[in-house]
Parts: structure tokens; sequence; C-alpha cells
């Protein structure tokens, strides 16, 4: 029962919001292709799409890498480095953790033969690989092939081993840690890496080829982090374990980052009155549009950039309710996004201000009327007013859409002060926003898409299908 809810609820709120989500308005111009290009971001070049990696059991070879810290993203319309950005990154930590070290992953999908061959070489030199995944993605009616060699390979060459470095995949029925929702985190943990030790990587990438091919992701890197590798340990042995636990939502602060782990259930989840408190809406609550000092902002006025994948119900409208009167105070707002319910869409369009500015990024390459690369981060970049600092930078990154399902889910979302990661982001953000894909639903960039979309919408085909694929 626990799992039928799961998948009634995603399903059902990727279609709505995807039928309903799919015209956008415009919005004004921002930073451009060459700022772009200034900060080492990619520059979009249309291609066709990438075949999927099926893995050809080559063993990898040993990698001297130490990760490099910060965030990556990848451009799926970019050239070769560009799409591949985080899964060589990715890839390149594997390869660089020796014998005897632990490699941890959680991750809604596993898909990718390249990441499957390169933790079976990592096994067979000794490395501890555990990885835990959402069962919707691997049974008998969604088989996964590159999940099941790896659920195989990772059985042998562990007589001999202690317990704590045995290998194994494990699936979680619904969340892992609490009823109902899913396992959406992503996170990856190396206990060294080159010469590193304690290396976090997390954000909006699933261990997939679409997350490579077809979406816009982020994957961001801590190392020699020893109190927030054992916070994420701590977590991953919970999720594996597939048991409701006491306090599903633990929060961790040291320094300039904090760590919000779901569920967002128990103590400190909830009003007064018993009301769930929405930790988003709250941190929206803490900015305030005028004041912005010391060069924060735009012209005094805060700033914010949103990447968001999906937004809608109850939730979604109450967190554009609040953007919306935020955009009306003289808030310097943009918003990328991949899918926004009606009513959400309708909101943001409808204030004192005219329309806050968004941009749909979503491409149909075949135009057919059907999406095939879409953004899939989930992240909130502010300059400006924030919890009475008038010049403050502060970046969320992590797993979780602005849907009720992600309070339900296994989530990480990391609050991170520092004005360059917020920079960055932002920079990125402005970029996409610029720069949306060919052939995108976007007014005034390709009327035969949306001439297609309208059309599968009116005869029951869901634009958004190949999004519900992740």
């Amino acid at each position: 029962m626990r799992r039928l809810t799961a998948v009634t609820v995603l399903a059902s709120s990727l279609l709505l919001a995807g039928t309903l989500g799919t015209f956008p308005s415009t919005a004004a111009p921002g930073v451009t292709a060459a700022t772009a290009q200034g900060h080492g971001l990619p520059r979009p070049v249309s291609t066709a799409v990438e075949r999927a990696t099926t893995g050809t059991g080559a063993k990898p070879a040993p990698d001297h890498y130490t990760p490099t810290p910060g965030v990556k993203f990848n451009n799926p319309l970019g050239d070769k480095p560009h799409r591949r950005e985080i899964v060589n990154h990715l890839l390149r930590s594997i390869n660089s953790v020796p014998g005897r070290g632990q490699i941890r992953i959680a991750t809604w999908n596993f898909r990718s033969g390249e990441i499957a061959d390169a933790l079976i070489a990592a096994n067979r030199r000794g490395v501890s690989v555990r990885v835990v995944i959402d069962r919707l993605n691997a049974n008998t009616d969604n088989p996964n092939p590159p999940f099941e060699r790896l659920t195989a390979a990772l059985k042998h060459h562990d007589s001999n081993r202690r317990k704590d470095m045995t290998s194994f995949t494990r699936e979680c029925v619904s969340s892992c840690r609490a009823p109902g929702g899913i396992a959406h985190v992503k996170f990856y943990l190396f206990s060294q890496a080159g010469k590193a030790h304690d290396v976090v990587e997390y954000g909006s990438f699933n261990a997939t080829d679409l997350a490579t091919r077809s979406q816009w992701n982020d994957l961001y890197t801590y190392r020699n982090k020893t109190a927030m590798y054992g916070e994420f340990l701590g977590v991953f042995d919970q999720m594996r374990k597939d048991r409701n636990v006491k306090q599903p939502y633990l929060h961790y602060t040291h320094g300039r980052e904090t760590s919000y782990f779901y569920p967002y259930k128990g103590k400190g989840t909830t009003k007064a009155d018993g009301s769930l408190r929405d930790p988003m809406l709250s941190e929206l609550d803490k900015i305030v549009c005028k004041g912005a000092t010391n060069g924060a902002g735009t012209a005094g006025y805060t700033r914010l950039r949103f990447a968001q994948t999906s937004m809608h119900g109850d939730r979604g409208k109450a967190l554009a309710e609040r953007i919306r009167q935020m955009w009306e105070r003289g808030c310097d707002i943009k918003m990328d996004y991949a899918v926004f319910g009606n009513e959400v869409l309708s909101i943001l369009r409808h204030t004192s201000r005219g329309p806050v500015p968004i941009k749909q990024i979503a491409q149909d390459f075949d135009k057919d009327g059907v999406y095939d690369r879409y953004l899939h981060m989930k992240t909130l970049a502010v300059s400006g007013v924030y919890d009475g600092r008038t010049d403050a930078h502060v970046t969320w990154n992590g797993s979780a859409n602005y849907t009720s399902v992600a309070l339900a889910s296994d989530e990480v979302v990391v609050r991170i002060f520092d004005p360059r990661v917020e920079g960055a982001y932002a920079t990125w953000f402005d970029y996409l926003f610029n720069n949306p894909p060919p052939n995108s639903g976007n007014p005034g960039t390709s009327p035969e898409v949306r001439t297609a979309v309208r059309r599968n919408v009116a005869t029951g085909i869901d634009p958004y299908a190949k999004m519900q694929l992740d």
C-alpha cells in the first residue's frame, strides 16, 4: 500500500503539471552568452541526442583524480565535454577511490552502464560499494539492466571482507526512512578519492545516462569535510535499511553550510497549531526586497534566481503567491523551470507589476509535441536582504522540487552562505534564461513546437511523458 500511494502521487503530479504548465510568459533579457563564457560556462550548440551508454564491460583504468570542490553544471546541448561535465567528474571520483576505501550512493534512479562498470571495477580492487535506489526504477515491470548487472557483480569478492567492507545494492519501497513519498535524493560519498578524504557530492544529478544527455543538472562537491561526510553517511545507513525512523527530518550546520534531510516529518516541522511549516516558504519569508547593501542585489533590491523542475499543487501555489508578493515589492526575480502547474503559472503571470519573468527550459528536439530535454535542477540563489542581513549571498541546492511529494520523500537541501557560490549559480541561471533551448515552448521561439504541444494536449498525449522517466 505504501508503494501504490507513492506511484499514484508521482505519476499524477507529473502528468497534471505537464499538461497544464506548457505555455510560459515572456521576460526581459539579462546576462549575455559572452558573460556566461567568461565564467567558463558552455554555449549551447544544438546536437542530435547522444546515444545512451550501455556499458562495455571493460575495466576502467584506476585514476588519481582529486575531486574539484564546488559546483559543476552540464549542458545537454553543448559539446561533449560540456554534456559530460558532471558524469566525468563522478566517474573520475569513483575511479580514484583506493582499495579498502568506501563508496556510498543514494540515487532515485541508477541506469548507466559506464557508472556500473566503474563501480564494479572499484569493488574488484577492494572498495566497499553500496548503492540505494527507489524500487520504482528496478522491478519486473521496469527492468533495469545496468542496475541488475551491478547488483549481481557486487555479490562477488565479499567472502573475505569485514562486515563494514561488504558491497551490495538496495531498493527502497516509498521513501527509505518514512512511509509514503519516494527515494528521490541524489548523493555520492567517497571515503577517499585521490588526495582528498571524506568527499560529498550531491545535487540534482541521478546516476543515469538520461541525466547527461537529456537534462540540465548540477552537482556540488565538498572534500575533507569529516563531519558533513559522517552526517550524509548516517542518513545513507538509515536509508539502506528501508525502515521508518523516529525522526526523519534532520538538519546540521557547520559554518556557512546547513544540510537539511527529508522526509520533512518529526520534531521541528510543525507550527504551534500543528500544521506543517513549509521549509522553503519559511526561507522566502526571511527575504526583504528593498535595502540591499555593499553591492548585493540589483540597485538596492534583492535578487532571486530560481532554477526549478517542478512547482504545482497547494504547496506550489503557496510558494508562487510569496514569489508574486516579492516581485510586486520590487525584488529582481527570474525563474527557469521545466514543469509548472497552470494555477502556479496564473499566479506568477497576474501581478500588479506585470508577469514575473519566467522561461521554460525544455526542448522538443523533433517537434513532435513531446519534450526531449529539460531542466532538472532544484536551486535558488539570493543576493540581498535575508534574515536581517542586507548583503547576504545565499544559495539553496539539492534534490527537492517545490511540490508536496518532495516533503514526503528522501531529499537533501543544502543552504550555503558564499558570494562565489551564489554568483556561479546566478550567472548560470541568467545564461539559461537568456538562451533557452531551440524548439522550446517559450513564446516567440518556436511556433511549431507550441502548436504540436497544444495538439497533443487536446488529444490526450502528455507532452511531458519523457520527463516521467526520471
